[in-house]
């Protein structure tokens, strides 16, 4: 008879636990806040900054440019850097997995929060400078043409002396 109780007190507690945490999600869902005005107002100010921080990251060629970043992992990934179709296949992954499609939210509420709707609109009109234009489109060419090659070498060997234990990290 003892057991029997026992089961039976377990039996409520746990349908008491589940009762309570439906009613928990139920409540968390229903509950709407509403926006005030000046909440609205932030909003809007915040969404209008938002979108010049993501036209600004497209427009200065930053969206374009971060999926480069990927190159020095992959150098050390691929081995002598001689072979450029696997170098292909591992950036296409890459970018896949975790380019700038994972993060270019981010990267656009950093600007919006950190410059003022005035201030990224002048970065806007800054960037799309034909000046400017050709100083981004110069690194980019650097960085993809001029340098990679011996940028997949060097890194290569590099990665492979520090394997091998010929050279060692710096000191702090």
């Amino acid at each position: 008879m003892f057991k029997l109780k026992l089961q039976f007190s377990k039996l409520l507690a746990l349908m008491l636990v589940v009762c309570f945490t439906c009613f928990t999600v139920y409540v968390a869902n229903a509950r709407q806040l509403p926006l005030d005005a000046v909440q609205s107002k932030i909003s809007v100010k915040e969404t209008a900054k938002y979108k010049l921080a993501s036209e600004l990251l497209s427009e200065s060629g930053i969206a374009q440019r971060y999926d480069m970043h990927f190159d020095h992992s992959i150098g050390a990934l691929i081995g002598k850097g001689d072979d450029f179709k696997l170098y292909a296949r591992f950036r296409k992954m890459f970018v896949r997995e975790i380019g700038w499609k994972h993060f270019k939210d981010a990267y656009a509420a950093r600007l919006a929060a950190d410059f003022s709707e005035d201030e990224l609109k002048e970065l806007l009109k800054l960037s799309k400078q034909p000046v400017m234009k050709k100083l981004l489109q110069s690194e980019v060419k650097a960085y993809t043409t001029d340098t990679s090659k011996q940028r997949f070498k060097i890194g290569f060997k590099l990665w492979d002396e520090y394997n091998s234990g010929k050279i060692s990290l710096p000191l702090d």
